[in-house]
């Protein structure tokens, strides 16, 4: 039988991260919104194709100093919860 040893390595994330992470959410919600089109009868739709979304990703990425995954997953987050709230009955 063979013995496996585990070693604990503390892992901290940059002290910026989490509120830089929240400030990117509430740029991509403001962005998302923007795409919101109304019919006649009232009802929302959201028209944010694949190129928008690779034009705000690259946007966002001009600036964004930390692993790029965290601008598509509060993309990804943003508009799960916008396809949410238009899903809501009225």
């Amino acid at each position: 039988m063979e013995s496996i040893k585990a070693y604990s390595i503390p892992i901290t994330a940059p002290k910026d991260l989490i509120e830089e992470y929240f400030k990117l959410r509430k740029t991509v919600l403001e962005e998302i919104l923007k795409h919101i089109k109304y019919s006649k009868s009232g009802k929302a739709h959201l028209k944010f194709n694949k190129n928008k979304r690779k034009e705000l990703r690259d946007k966002l990425l001009r600036n964004w100093r930390f692993a790029k995954h965290y601008i598509d997953s509060a993309i990804n987050s943003v508009i799960g919860l916008v396809k949410g709230w238009i899903k809501l009955p009225r």
